[in-house]
């Protein structure tokens, strides 16, 4: 993209990108998500034509491989995940936070200092070395309520995370209070990333862009452009 300086008449070139990083699982016939749940058929409609030509289709779960949620996710009068305007997806700085290793769950103290705002918050917990095994849906980190009023307190775009959920599944229940939390405030969830180590240090910005689908939940391309 060309941009002009209208004040000067002159052009003005942009930052050159140096590298793209892939922060989302690639979507694979029957691989499994969300432990015991999720499912991804990939199939041929029909044979091949004459020229070549293939309809394929893809039967998904709308929390298969990496995605986002939307408001209505947990609340049935939110917005869907086509209602989400493009500046809450694209180019958001990105900011990484480790998961200390003496506990489960990212805390307050763990995000103290950061500048945030408006920022996509990655939980790098290296968690996704499990992703496709039974050993994923174990001992899983995830969000303290507390640290999820934080961010939104702080200003938070969104924030991903590279295990099942953001919230803890590792207790028995179905209250997902760090989604209520984030949702119901305008930031965006993204669940079962990968890579985030990879971002680290880098002055890098995230995009996860999904069809526009009017789902609670859907697969997206999320990868980060690094200038």
């Amino acid at each position: 993209m060309t941009v002009i300086d209208t004040t000067t008449t002159q052009v003005v070139k942009p930052t050159p990108i140096k590298e793209f990083i892939e922060l989302n699982h690639q979507i694979e016939h029957g691989m499994q998500t969300y432990p015991g749940m999720s499912h991804v058929d990939v199939y041929e409609h029909l044979p091949r034509f004459e020229n070549n030509a293939l309809i394929d289709g893809l039967n998904i779960f709308g929390i298969s491989g990496t995605y986002i949620d939307s408001p209505f996710h947990e609340d049935p009068n939110g917005h869907k995940i086509c209602d989400y305007p493009l500046e809450k997806l694209v180019n958001l700085p990105v900011v990484v936070v480790n998961k200390p290793d003496n506990r489960i769950f990212f805390d307050i103290e763990d995000f103290s200092g950061l500048d945030i705002k408006g920022c996509a918050v990655l939980l790098n917990s290296k968690h996704s070395q499990y992703f496709n095994t039974e050993a994923y849906g174990e001992n899983c980190p995830y969000l303290s309520n507390q640290a999820a009023e934080y961010l939104v307190a702080q200003g938070a775009a969104l924030v991903g995370i590279d295990s099942p959920l953001v919230d803890n599944i590792n207790n028995p229940g179905a209250a997902i209070p760090v989604h209520n939390i984030l949702l119901s405030n305008g930031v965006v969830i993204c669940e079962d990333m990968t890579n985030i180590s990879a971002v680290e240090g880098k002055n890098a910005y995230l995009s996860a862009v999904p069809p526009r689908v009017p789902m609670a939940s859907f697969p997206a391309r999320v990868f980060a452009a690094v200038y």
